[in-house]
Order: structure tokens, then C-alpha cells, then sequence
């Protein structure tokens, strides 16, 4: 079992994808350098990643593990129709293509989950969310009494 950065497995990947090692090798896998992109996004949102790894509370450790494979099922997914044909037929002809539309969807699909469990975990560690908030309401003293006291 292939371990990208001890979060998760090329066979999760997989099973996500619901593809085989006989579609998708982990020679094709280990070729993504998936732990790279993996480590790049993990330490643009979450800087002590590898402390909640090594050391959080179980349900921190599962939600980044449950980000971990999502994110990397949606990089995957989004050549997916690189690794996966589909063969159409008509009788005396037959081609093959893959479903572009499909993986597009899939890899949303995939993104979405992991944005999801990257919300609950942040929620979970109590880490700001990264976009600004602009408050609506405010407070204005006026120097003078506008009903009291009038113009000069």
C-alpha cells in the first residue's frame, strides 16, 4: 500500500474513483507526485498539518484524512479521461473515447467533499476562514445634537 505523506493510500484514491489497479496502476500514481501538490495545499491553509497528523484529536486526524483522499481523487480525476476509454460500437466500427463531461464532474464532485471536510476541520480547530468579513452595522457620533442644536 502506497502512502502519500501517512494520509492517505493510492487504494483509497482508487476506491473513491472507483477504478482498478488494473485501470489506474500505482506505477501511473506514483507518477503524479501527488504528495507534492498534496503537501503544497496542505501548508497554504493549514501550516501545522503534520501536528494534526502526528498528534490531533481522532476526529481532527480523520477529517484531514478524509481531505487528503478527496483532494487527491479530484487531481487525479481531472486526467481521468486520460486513463479510462470508453469503447463504442455500431457493429462494423468501433472506436474509443473517454467522457470528458463525466470526469469534469466527478472531479467536482471530488473537490467539493474535500472543500467540505477542509471547512469541518477548520471548524474543528477553530482556524479563521481565510475571507475577509466586512461588518454592515457601525456607530456614528455626530459632533453636535442635529434636533437640539442647529446650524451655525
Amino acid at each position: 500500500m502506497s502512502s502519500i505523506l501517512e494520509l492517505t493510500s493510492f487504494d483509497q484514491i482508487r476506491g473513491v474513483l472507483t477504478v482498478s489497479p488494473a485501470d489506474l496502476p500505482d506505477e501511473v500514481l506514483q507518477a503524479y507526485a501527488l504528495e507534492d501538490d498534496l503537501e503544497v495545499d496542505l501548508s497554504g491553509w493549514l501550516e501545522n498539518w503534520q501536528d494534526v497528523r502526528d498528534s490531533g484529536t481522532s476526529r481532527e486526524t480523520l477529517l484531514l484524512r478524509l481531505y487528503a483522499k478527496y483532494r487527491c481523487a479530484a487531481l487525479v480525476a481531472a486526467s481521468g479521461q486520460n486513463f479510462t476509454l470508453t469503447q463504442f460500437t455500431d457493429g462494423s466500427n468501433a472506436g474509443q473515447r473517454s467522457d470528458v463531461e463525466g470526469f469534469q464532474k466527478l472531479r467536482e464532485h471530488m473537490e467539493s467533499r474535500a472543500s467540505d471536510y477542509r471547512l469541518k476541520l477548520e471548524d474543528e480547530l477553530s482556524v479563521a476562514l481565510s475571507t475577509p468579513t466586512t461588518s454592515i452595522m457601525g456607530v456614528a457620533n455626530p459632533a453636535r445634537d442635529p434636533v437640539t442644536e442647529g446650524r451655525s
